[in-house]
């Protein structure tokens, strides 16, 4: 049976913390795997889009792979982009 967009997002942030990972490519192959799935809906990724989003985590689908990240800066990451070389 098919699990809920909220169970996803769980075992995603879990796996995420797990493996100290602050944004992932994942296959379309493995994703299935992950969401439990045979086949995957428009409205089931629209569904998860938002249960990730209230998670602090953002997701893009690609035709190749899906990518997450967390939605957060951290503070060793800062850009300047005014300097030009």
């Amino acid at each position: 049976m098919a699990i809920s967009p909220g169970k996803v997002t769980e075992k995603i942030q879990t796996y995420m913390q797990k493996n100290s990972l602050t944004n992932m490519a994942v296959p379309w192959s493995d994703f299935y795997d992950l969401a439990e799935r045979g086949s995957i809906r428009d409205a089931f990724l629209n569904e998860l889009s938002t249960a990730m989003k209230e998670k602090g985590l953002l997701v893009s689908y690609g035709k190749a792979v899906v990518s997450i990240g967390m939605d957060y800066a951290p503070p060793n990451i800062k850009h300047d982009f005014k300097k030009t070389s």
